[in-house]
């Protein structure tokens, strides 16, 4: 067998060259991507390669718009040239389009670096890309910096790609488009993956079948795996890879780390040259491995030769020849490392290990203009040989570490852009020099020197080789303090301000505007200058500034505008407004007898007084509370199911002012909603709610039969087996008691489905029940809030969403497809900060739902499907639960586990209904504060037992009472201290009945 194995393989390697040569020998007479271009991705066209090219020049560092960056790359065929350096903040992923050369080292200054959200060159086909650096570094899991998941012709060069949290940069085809093939990453970092969630990766380099990729001059520096994961037709050569592995961390991960994975679990052959690479350990790598090479598998066939391993961490570059046998290469078979190299482009470097190693720390990632400080930070690390590395958690330990600003990315200061009169992206001065007419447009003719390059590409092809212009570095945080504006005269003033951070600056240009457009220098000021005092400007008047650092030759660049609306003239206080709670609302949520009450006012207010009470014609002074920008005030002991009543007047050294009485009603814990369904088949398309809110359900009447309307836990119930996937059939309309918005509740319902109704699919989703929105939609009203119980993967899943934060938990599903009926009961407590799911009265899940806010949406409660919002989009997909529903109860506060314990034993939580004996009466006044009055119409005996309990079952009071002339019975609870929810049991002879109090 395995002289078989030997001969197939041998076979295989004989038409992979055939093929190869006969591919290579037909493209040798093609045009590089630029002079230095290598490996497979060498002859990419670019936006040269267009039909109809364009010059696109970036003039801001905006997310998006005319002169941004994204708008640059949106369209296929445009050379992207840029007029600015600096940072630019992305707010969403960015998109390269097919056919696009961008030329990152004519960025001014220190280059440029794009910060967040991820560069994509996927479908990027025919694309040229240098000297960007791209840093993702979000806190959300499994996210690549950047990469390519189709796309072919693609080459990369001197890029800096760093923050991962899952690959930093990977290839790996996702059956879309064209499948990833001839793609060079050439003399870039693939560096600095985040370890926070133990997914430190460089990344996967695996294109489908016959797809190939050359990893040429690069640094994978600080990356705990996958440095990379190889797969396929891959040249790896002249590379270095430093620091692999978490070993030594603090934050508890499993400790691991793999320089380079020779195909690892990958399906499908390969065929690599690993060639003169140099792969050095640092601190966070395991002195104990033998070799940088593992996980092989017997279809990763190779030729190794000149790789050297240094994990002494001793200081000095003195590695070892990696042995060119299964020791070395550890695949598991010997005749898998082939004894010739593939013929492939760079199958014979000029440069050493050594020399690649040397090359790598002159040259190596986004190193024209200027590398910035993270990229130094790396070579620093990478020139130690061994000794320092830099393990990066998230992006902000740059900042605690090393004081790099801009959240751990550090300065990257832009400059001016050289003259370029007539916008052709090429400046004045080169075109003069290179027999160029710089009033002419000509960027895109064919050069007569350099045919077939471009003028365009001549230029940026040979900028790297001249020595990158000084220029003065710009101010920087500019602000104003100190704004004053006095009465006689009205007049305002203030204090400019602004970071000196050149060296060589004779002056400082200040420069203000009444519009952000139109400036005018009003100063001009020395060397060092930090501040300046502005006088005699208009009061409640806007005005913009900025600033730049000049000297005879040259100036910075400007400050980014910053704004300032001078104080109005003083005056007395303008009254308080927008309080919260608002005016009038009368489902106010304590927790645990406290409030804070907010509300705003103006600037020039000194302090605000606080008057509280329950008569509004007699408010008490309860504080004094000095300005904020966001006031507050804390209440405490306040009582449920009461009418309050406050005032906020507003004070200055020139007056007061009396605020407005606003109103408020602390919410009184009770049943919002009941829907038995109780309706026989053909009544109609009413689901009565049995509360005294009266909010009737609605079913589609087209369901309105013995099918649907189907005996139930009692009564009857709806059977949603013959409901359509959309729309929904059954539905409970908004009103204010069921937003449950910042404020707790408990839903409660019962639910009965065959084991066989659960779905066969993990990815399947069967909504038994949703109020609110997935995805916010302007369009159709849709917030992106809710709660939700979802059917998917095996679980039944409660869930609550801001349209921010989403919280979820889970039950497992057999507990509910049992074709008996289950009771389910999903809970919100604020108080506690807890989500929780009972099942048949037992707590079965239980969540933390801190960070949660707001999750109400004024649409209505779906039975049985998404949300009513989602069906007016197609954003997302109907997903219908088919079995039958019951007894949905809903309650605007969190019942105990007594109370939910009650529900499940067909008890509920009303005064007519849950006496259980057939003496049913009335207690009133409930709440109540001193004197409870029990009327027993059909108890004939004159004395009973009166039991109040609490909701453990704890008994507070307990005493036999007699009943008036009237018949009725009087409990004196006054001087009790008791408040809050209890149940009030009165027993006798033939009677046992219990009811639900409040007691205030």
């Amino acid at each position: 067998m395995k002289n078989k194995s030997l001969l197939i393989k041998q076979a295989l390697k004989s038409l992979l060259l055939c093929g190869l040569t006969l591919s290579t020998a037909g493209l040798d007479a093609q045009t590089l991507a630029f002079p230095e271009a290598t490996g497979f991705g060498r002859f990419t066209t670019g936006a040269r390669g267009a039909a109809n090219p364009q010059i696109y020049l970036v003039t801001n560092l905006n997310d998006s718009g005319a002169g941004s960056f994204r708008d640059a790359v949106s369209q296929p065929g445009r050379f992207v040239i840029f007029k600015v350096g600096g940072i630019v903040n992305l707010q969403s992923v960015v998109a390269v389009a097919a056919n696009t050369t961008i030329a990152g080292q004519t960025a001014p200054g220190e280059g440029i670096l794009f910060l967040g959200p991820r560069v994509s060159f996927t479908g990027a086909n025919n694309t040229i890309a240098r000297y960007l650096r791209i840093r993702y570094g979000g806190t959300s899991q499994n996210q690549d910096a950047s990469g390519i998941a189709n796309g072919a012709n693609i080459i990369l060069d001197h890029m800096t790609f760093t923050w991962g949290t899952d690959e930093v940069f990977s290839v790996n085809w996702d059956n879309n488009g064209t499948s990833p093939d001839n793609i060079t990453i050439q003399n870039s970092i693939i560096g600095q993956g985040m370890h926070r969630h133990n997914h430190s990766a460089g990344g996967l380099m695996q294109p489908p079948a016959g797809g190939k990729i050359s990893l040429i001059g690069n640094l994978y520096i600080c990356n705990k795996t996958r440095n990379n994961k190889i797969k396929g037709i891959n040249e790896f050569v002249n590379n270095v890879v430093y620091n692999w592995g978490n070993y030594g961390n603090t934050y508890g991960h499993t400790q691991s780390g793999e320089a380079y994975i020779m195909g690892g679990d990958s399906a499908g052959a390969s065929y690599a040259n690993i060639i003169n690479n140099y792969f050095i350990g640092g601190p966070n790598t395991s002195g104990t491995v033998s070799t940088p090479f593992s996980v092989g598998n017997a279809n990763f066939n190779l030729y190794g030769s000149g790789n050297y391993f240094d994990n002494n961490k001793n200081g000095v570059l003195d590695g070892t020849l990696v042995p060119e046998n299964l020791t070395g290469y550890p695949v598991g078979d010997i005749n898998a490392i082939q004894t010739t190299s593939y013929d492939y482009p760079m199958k014979n470097p000029t440069l050493t290990a050594q020399g690649a190693f040397d090359n790598i720390v002159s040259k190596v990632g986004a190193s024209y203009p200027r590398r910035d400080q993270v990229d130094q930070l790396m070579i620093s690390d990478l020139m130690s040989k061994g000794t320092t590395a830099t393990y990066v958690y998230v992006q902000s330990d740059l900042t605690t570490q090393f004081g790099f600003t801009n959240g751990g990315a550090g300065h990257i200061y832009g400059a001016p852009a050289p003259l370029d009169t007539d916008n052709d992206g090429m400046p004045d001065a080169w075109e003069t020099a290179n027999g160029l007419n710089p009033n002419v447009f000509d960027a895109l003719a064919v050069s007569t020197t350099h045919a077939p390059y471009l003028n365009i590409e001549v230029y940026i092809n040979g900028l790297h080789n001249t020595a990158a212009p000084d220029f003065i570095i710009p101010p920087s945080n500019l602000n104003f303090t100190n704004p004053v504006t006095t009465g006689t005269p009205a007049s305002s003033s203030l204090t400019v301000n602004w970071s000196d951070n050149a060296t060589n600056e004779t002056n400082y240009v200040l420069e203000r505007s009444p519009n952000g457009t139109a400036f005018t220098v009003i100063a001009t000021l020395p060397a060092n200058t930090t501040t300046y005092n502005e006088t005699g400007l208009t009061p409640n008047t806007q005005y913009y500034y900025r600033v730049k650092a000049v000297n005879a030759t040259e100036s910075s660049v400007y400050t980014s505008n910053a704004s300032i609306t001078t104080p109005p003239i003083p005056s007395a206080p303008t009254k308080a407004a927008n309080p919260n709670p608002s005016n009038g609302f009368n489902d106010v949520q304590l927790t645990n007898g406290n409030l804070l009450l907010k509300w705003t006012g103006s600037s020039n207010t000194i302090t605000y007084t606080v008057y509280f009470g329950t008569n509004p014609q007699n408010l008490s002074n309860v504080a004094t509370v000095p300005y904020a920008a966001a006031p507050s005030y804390q209440l405490s002991n306040l009582n449920t199911a009461t009418n309050y009543y406050w005032r906020i007047d507003s004070s200055n050294a020139l007056g007061s002012v009396t605020g407005d009485v606003w109103s408020f009603r602390a919410l009184t814990p009770s049943l919002v909603g009941n829907w038995p369904f109780s309706e026989a088949p053909l009544s109609g398309e009413q689901i009565a709610d049995l509360t005294s809110y009266a909010n009737h359900g609605t079913l589609n009447v087209a369901y309105d039969n013995a099918s649907v309307r189907v005996t139930g836990k009692e009564n009857y119930a709806l059977d949603l087996a013959t409901s359509p996937n959309t729309p929904y059939i059954a539905s409970i309309p908004h009103q204010d008691q069921i937003l449950f918005n910042t404020n707790s509740f408990t839903v409660s319902y019962w639910m009965k489905a065959p084991t066989s109704m659960i779905p066969s699919s993990s990815a399947t989703s069967l909504y038994v029940l949703c109020k609110g929105s997935f995805t916010k939609n302007t369009a159709t009203g849709a917030t992106g809030k809710r709660f939700n119980v979802e059917i998917k993967g095996g679980q039944l899943r409660y869930a609550i969403d801001d349209d921010v934060t989403k919280k979820e938990i889970t039950s497992p599903i057999a507990n509910y497809f049992t074709n008996n009926w289950v009771h389910v009961v999903i809970q919100r407590d604020i108080t506690a900060h807890k989500m929780r799911i009972y099942t048949n009265g037992v707590l079965s899940a239980e969540g933390d739902e801190t960070a949660v806010t707001g999750i109400g949406e004024a649409s209505d409660l779906i039975i049985g499907n998404i949300g009513e919002l989602e069906f007016l989009s197609t954003t997302n997909a109907p997903a219908p639960y088919k079995g039958a529903f019951d007894e949905l109860k809903m309650y605007n506060y969190a019942l105990s586990p007594t109370e939910i314990s009650a529900l499940y034993n067909q008890a509920v939580l009303s005064n007519a209904e849950f006496s259980i004996s057939k003496n049913v009466g009335t207690v009133y006044p409930n709440p109540v504060k001193d004197q409870i009055f029990i009327k027993l119409p059909e108890y004939k005996k004159s004395s009973l037992t009166a039991t109040i309990l609490d909701m453990t079952g704890k008994i507070i009071i307990k005493e036999k009472i007699n009943a008036n002339g009237n018949g009725v019975f009087n409990l004196n609870i006054a001087g009790k201290k008791v408040s809050g929810n209890y149940i009030l049991n009165v027993s006798g002879e033939e009677l046992n009945s219990n009811f639900k109090i409040i007691v205030q």
